[in-house]
């Protein structure tokens, strides 16, 4: 089917979408509080129905549940919930896999990866949602066409960072609209635009809506007037019930039939809002009753038979998304391009670790060969693994915190699954973690005058790159496990709730922990009742492996310039640190395992807070 936009734009949307004819009944919604262990009732039974081809606004004062109700009928937000949603006479799997690529939701909050371009994002996203079954050249035509469609051809090598906050919006929808879904749900589309921004949004979901035959649903607060005659139903809610729910042209009849008179030149929507929250003497008991004496059951029965055989014989599926090694490269390609235009972070660190070997090594110079040094060595020893070990955990604590709110958009709108994502991320995170690691070794271990030995030289960088990489697997898993809440103000202000805090804060408690066993204190002299964290250390196993590449393997004796030197023999640092009989083996195994087991833990977390919300 051939769509003509404005008289001049043919866009190709493939076969016939699919209807969709959107009721709920007794929907009700609660938010537990943790902290007073009670829940708070937000949304208290209530019904209504959408309809194909339309454009409808919710509507109603702050805390009313305008996002919530958007949360609950979007499958967003399911726990707590209760109710009944059909969806063209079915009942409504939130976690269908059909569902979910029948539909797309469209946050409130326009967060881009700011560092690639609007043509790039695109084309990112068309591979992602369109697979392999669709040629590359059909894909860069839909990409092209819709940008004309949204007004953003101009923007294509625009950074996403540099776009106006209307221009993010009608991004945002681009995005995902090369799916083709027949129900679009967008919180607050309008938030933070001009009036100018705010009038082509709207005009972009009214003809989405008309034109397309899609259902779109939106929030919306107080709209001005003539934003307010475009859409063509509203659903106004106050206080967690309906007040109104109809087409915009009734909505001051109503209101007027209940005594509430709208004032000349007022705007309809200041008006209605005014009226919900109390200002014109009405209570919400009458506001509601009158809102459910005004709405006729209608059943349509035989409108949604058809539409079930509309379903059944008239909709095709849409082409299957790309698959995991797909997913996986087109992932990795998007992570390498963002670095490549902002790589000011990965080069501090890369130079932070080169400056730190250098002044180690200087500091600890010739330490390495010297029995008169043996000590001095080792502290450079225990001060090099607690540098590789902070480093590799507190890089990436934030990672997921930033991320969380883009992740969260697009494997929602099913752009891709949990793991390639995380794959894609470790292919850049751990070689570049352990180039740092190999950086600062290459440096400090020659200045400091380690055995250059070739055993010993691998032996020291594969248990230093291994601490670390284990490291910085408990950074990601404090960032995907620290309940964070992360809030947009204005265009470019975050504002991070104080438990982003906490991700900071929990990171170097925990190194500090577990770093205090092999060096601080041996196990001997270790409490029974915090021996076992002494054997799930990994830097005691990381620290005794270290010592052991020094100074074990039958190490010869060192040089000593003074008459006697009690550290002369190697052997004797490992027996006085209790470091003699170290399995060197069975140590390497633990820092490995310790960092899979992390790993699987934080995609486990970070599985919960996508799936169970």
């Amino acid at each position: 089917m051939v769509v003509k936009i404005n008289a001049c734009i043919n866009i190709d949307i493939g076969d016939a979408l699919l209807e969709i004819y959107y009721r709920f009944y007794s929907i009700y919604a609660s938010l537990v509080r943790s902290v007073a262990l009670h829940e708070k009732e937000i949304l208290h039974g209530i019904s209504g129905e959408f309809k194909a081809g339309e454009l409808v606004g919710i509507m109603g004062p702050s805390g009313a549940g305008k996002s919530t109700l958007l949360n609950v009928l979007a499958g967003f937000t399911v726990k707590g919930v209760s109710g009944e949603v059909l969806v063209n006479g079915k009942v409504r799997i939130p976690y269908s896999e059909r569902w979910k690529r029948m539909s797309c939701y469209i946050q409130q909050d326009s967060i881009l990866r700011t560092r690639i371009t609007v043509g790039e994002a695109m084309t990112v996203a068309a591979h992602l949602k369109l697979g392999c079954t669709i040629s590359s050249a059909y894909k860069h035509t839909q990409v092209l066409e819709l940008l004309e469609m949204l007004g953003l051809t101009h923007c294509y090598d625009t950074l996403c960072g540099k776009l106006s906050g209307g221009q993010k919006k009608r991004l945002d929808i681009a995005l995902e609209l090369l799916s083709n879904p027949s129900v679009l749900f967008l919180d607050e589309p309008t938030t933070g635009l001009d009036a100018a921004s705010c009038s082509q949004c709207v005009a972009l979901m009214k003809r989405l809506a008309r034109l397309e035959r899609r259902t779109v649903i939106c929030t919306i607060h107080q709209p001005s007037a003539l934003l307010l005659e475009m859409f063509d139903s509203l659903y106004v809610v106050a206080g967690g019930y309906c007040i109104y729910r109809g087409p915009v042209s009734s909505l001051l009849p109503h209101l007027a039939s209940i005594g509430a008179n709208c004032p000349s030149y007022h705007n309809p929507a200041d008006f209605v809002l005014e009226v919900a929250i109390g200002e014109y003497g009405i209570s919400l008991d009458k506001l509601v009753a009158a809102a459910e004496t005004m709405q006729v059951d209608q059943k349509s029965v035989a409108l949604t038979k058809g539409l079930v055989s509309q379903e059944k014989n008239a909709a095709k599926e849409p082409p299957p998304p790309a698959g995991f090694l797909t997913q996986c490269y087109l992932l990795y390609k998007r992570q390498l391009l963002c670095l490549k235009r902002d790589y000011t972070l990965l080069m501090t660190r890369l130079l932070c670790h080169l400056m730190i070997g250098m002044i180690f090594g200087y500091l600890y110079m010739g330490s390495g060969y010297r029995a008169n040094g043996v000590l001095a060595n080792y502290v450079y020893l225990y001060g090099s693994l607690l540098l590789l070990v902070y480093t590799g955990k507190m890089a990436v604590t934030m990672a997921f915190p930033l991320e969380m709110q883009i992740l969260t958009r697009e494997h929602f709108n099913r752009w891709y699954r949990l793991a390639p994502y995380y794959i894609s991320l470790l292919l850049i995170e751990i070689p570049f973690q352990a180039a740092c690691v190999a950086t600062y070794i290459t440096v400090s271990y020659w200045l400091t005058g380690q055995p250059i030995e070739t055993n010993r030289i691998i032996s020291f960088m594969v248990i230093s790159i291994a601490a670390s990489l284990t490291a910085q697997a408990w950074g990601f898993f404090i960032g995907a496990t620290t309940p964070i809440k992360i809030r947009t103000e204005g265009r470019n202000d975050i504002e991070l709730d104080v438990s982003l805090q906490i991700a900071v804060f929990v990171g170097p408690i925990i190194a500090v922990l577990f770093s205090i066993f092999g060096f601080c204190i041996r196990y001997t002299d270790t409490p029974y009742a915090f021996r076992w964290m002494f054997h799930i250390s990994y830097f005691r196993a990381s620290f005794e492996n270290l010592m052991y590449s020094v100074y074990g393997f039958d190490r010869t004796d060192l040089k000593c310039d003074e008459f006697y030197c009690h550290y002369k023999k190697p052997t004797m640092l490992l027996i006085d640190m209790d470091m003699l009989d170290v399995n060197v083996v069975n140590n390497l195994i633990l820092i490995l395992g310790i960092g899979v087991l992390m790993h699987l833990l934080t995609a486990s977390a970070l599985w919960c807070k996508l799936n169970r919300r």
